[in-house]
């Protein structure tokens, strides 16, 4: 999931930044309501964490602009609490509200709760039919095309693979995977999440032992790259990213090479 925080105080946001990076979140930030709208655009953040009182910016309306564009839920945060003051943020083009100061925890239970409805969006058009490089998901018939083969899977498989396809390039957390698959967060069994990515990989990658698809991010989750280059039925040694396969472990940006 892509955040976007936008506030003035850089001592904040560079903390939370990099909190929700250790986090697994892809984090973007901006000091200024026009910074924020070329970032808005640019990255197309799923949620948009916010102080609207900042002097001289009308963030709520930029967010209301800027959603004409593109889509994306908003977390104001603020030093203005109580229920006038929440009530006032939601009417006017927020999703959450979080006071300040709050703790890593809350922040965290207020995107989780955000990812929910970021996620729940992906399965309200079930035609939907996303295509990745050579991969080819069927969110419908349950199955994926790989560079014209057609490959079964179970519902849970599609379920899993269409939320990695639709967040291409992006890690997908464990508890994001857990949620979104299987319906609870982070009291869930990660071993489950790992047990389906490899019977995915069983399915759609050419050498499983050597995935080019589903890459890891060790602790964090998983992600499915979008371009990548075919591995040889020979099982030549090939690269990604500049990276060599040739040994059992590898890594891009972060991401191992090597199965869950």
């Amino acid at each position: 999931m892509k955040l976007l925080v936008v506030d003035n105080d850089r001592d904040m946001v560079e903390m939370v930044v990099g909190w929700l990076r250790t986090r697994g979140y892809e984090v973007h930030h901006a000091f200024t309501n026009e910074r924020a709208r070329q970032v808005w655009l640019d990255k197309r953040p799923d949620v948009v964490i916010i102080d609207p009182e900042r002097k001289g910016d009308d963030s709520l309306a930029m967010c209301r602009e800027m959603r004409d564009a593109h889509d994306a839920l908003v977390l104001v945060l603020s030093k203005t609490y109580g229920e006038d003051a929440e009530s006032a943020f939601l009417e006017n083009g927020a999703d959450s509200f979080l006071a300040k100061p709050f703790l890593p925890r809350q922040l965290l239970a207020h995107l989780r709760a955000l990812s929910r409805r970021v996620r729940s969006t992906l399965m309200r058009n079930p035609s939907t039919i996303i295509e990745v490089g050579p991969l080819r998901v069927d969110t419908v018939r349950h199955e994926v095309i790989r560079s014209g083969t057609t490959i079964r899977l179970t519902p849970t498989e599609s379920r899993l693979l269409h939320l990695l396809a639709a967040n291409a390039n992006d890690i997908c957390t464990l508890d994001q995977i857990l949620t979104h698959v299987w319906g609870f967060g982070e009291a869930g069994d990660n071993y489950l999440v790992k047990a389906h990515i490899r019977h995915l990989r069983e399915k759609i990658e050419p050498v499983p032992g050597k995935p080019q698809f589903i890459m890891t991010s060790p602790g964090v989750g998983y992600m499915l790259k979008r371009h990548v280059v075919e591995v040889s039925e020979a099982g030549a040694i090939g690269s990604i990213g500049g990276i060599s396969e040739a040994g059992a472990i590898g890594s891009i940006g972060g991401l191992s090479i090597e199965p869950a």
